[in-house]
């Protein structure tokens, strides 16, 4: 098939390659949507398992870690496919971002065998060593919870991967409703598989309920692609072998991305131990909690930073670097805005958000506390918009490793600095202002590296030459 096949754009793929401004709007609101969903539903999910008891909830969080590496390796391949798609739906490659996409496909379908092979024999092994001590009645929680993820894992991974494809091409709204469906179903399906007014299979019901609201999501996808055939890409399966250069293409961003989610979940351990050298147990819960909230409240910032990956790769793969500059100059200023909206709501209403953890007699004591973090912590949320944009563009520019490096500078400057904070005063007030300091410094550094780069680009740019070729 000739490699410049016929270009017949699709509504969203017109989008992409448009407007900037309207473009990164198009991919960021579907994504804080499905985002705030996915959130939604994680918090409503726990509820559902917190009514099995003490052994149950702790499985959960036992659990995660583990599958923490999935969401890990899907997203990163996720990422790392979806800009070396929009970069040749950008230079109006149509068959080599068919090729690409099957790509994504084809090495998530191996990783995941992979996985099932090492997961499902070493289950036990591997809990007990994330679990250390851990109840025998908790262990059989946790085995009751991860074999069935487990034996499914393929389906987690590929509605994450197809998931970013779909936004690759400007289909985000589809992503959405890919994402809300699935959080929906599971809600519906945990409490009747989980008690025993429905199944009764308790952990594993609460398992099983997510898988089935993921496969169902997954069939969804597949009706689009390959029945419907609506979207734009086709996935080119026959006759299938590897590309090196669509290969490299997509682990020069996949790996470090997955790789950013691992050091994330591998810095919040070593955050743990200082927190209960300081403040005990109440330390942690604190600081555990109000991160989940912040994380909430940093959501809309996520999504306009997914949204900078597909516009500013497809305007990369067309020689657009204006458009680059345009879209992600736009992004930062419509997320540190808002940013600077939540940080003073936050300020204002600090005890009341957390009394969304401290509404029981057994957790008032900790209120204040929460409180005074969060206050303090919403200062830097300006700041991380900068920062994560920065990450988004050197992903959309093929920079994977620079995005690793950033994550890496950002996430480790914070255990130097709160060590310090935990061995020369007492308290957790300085911890709190130690870890928004590392925060905001970590931001502007990477913001600064991100304008470096984008200035850099426009210093390469014909202005003739771009606009003739689009």
């Amino acid at each position: 098939m000739d490699a410049m096949e016929e270009f017949e754009k699709t509504k969203d793929v017109e989008t992409l390659l448009g407007d900037p401004k309207k473009a990164i709007l198009a991919m960021a609101i579907p994504t804080t949507i499905a985002l705030l969903a996915q959130s939604a539903n994680n918090l409503i999910d726990a509820m559902w398992v917190a009514g099995l008891g003490r052994d149950a909830l702790a499985a959960v969080g036992i659990v995660f870690p583990l599958f923490f590496i999935v969401v890990g390796i899907c997203n990163g391949i996720g990422i790392g496919a979806a800009s070396a798609i929009a970069k040749r739906i950008g230079a109006e490659n149509k068959a080599e971002a068919d090729r690409t996409a099957a790509h994504a496909v084809v090495i998530i379908l191996i990783a995941s065998v992979v996985l099932m092979a090492v997961f499902i024999p070493l289950l036990e092994p591997i809990l007990r060593l994330i679990g250390p001590g851990i109840s025998e009645g908790t262990m059989q929680e946790c085995i009751n919870y991860a074999l069935p993820l487990a034996a499914f894992v393929i389906v987690f991974m590929l509605v994450g991967v197809i998931s970013n494809i779909l936004r690759s091409e400007g289909a985000a709204k589809r992503s959405m409703y890919i994402i809300v469906l699935a959080a929906i179903i599971n809600l519906v399906l945990d409490p009747f598989f989980i008690y025993d007014y429905g199944l009764g299979w308790g952990m594993t019901g609460a398992a099983v309920a997510t898988v089935a609201a993921e496969a169902v999501a997954l069939s969804v996808m597949f009706y689009w692609y390959f029945i419907k055939k609506d979207l734009f890409l086709k996935f080119r399966f026959k006759g299938f072998r590897f590309e090196s250069l669509i290969v490299k293409d997509i682990f020069r961003v996949g790996i470090p991305a997955a790789l950013q989610m691992m050091i994330v979940s591998f810095v919040v351990v070593l955050m743990n131990m200082i927190l209960i050298e300081a403040g005990g147990d109440d330390g942690v819960a604190i600081y555990s909690a109000d991160w989940r909230i912040l994380s909430v409240l940093m959501i809309p910032l996520m999504g306009i930073a997914a949204g900078i990956v597909p516009v500013c790769a497809a305007a990369y793969g067309a020689n657009r670097y204006d458009k680059i500059r345009t879209a992600y100059s736009y992004a930062i200023r419509i997320s540190t805005l808002l940013m600077i909206v939540i940080t003073a709501v936050t300020v204002v209403f600090a005890p009341q958000m957390a009394m969304v953890f401290t509404y029981d007699p057994a957790t008032e004591y900790l209120r204040d506390g929460m409180a005074e973090f969060l206050r303090i912590g919403a200062l830097f949320l300006p700041f991380v918009a900068l920062g994560a944009a920065a990450e988004s563009l050197f992903q959309a520019l093929g920079m994977g490793v620079r995005a690793l490096v950033s994550t890496i500078f950002r996430n480790f400057l914070l255990i130097p600095v709160c060590y310090v904070a935990m061995l020369t005063t007492s308290g957790l007030t300085y911890l709190w202002w130690g870890s928004t300091f590392s925060e905001i410094t970590g931001a502007l550094m990477v913001a600064v590296w991100g304008f470096i780069v984008l200035r850099t680009l426009m210093k390469g740019f014909d202005p003739e030459k771009g606009l003739s070729g689009a």
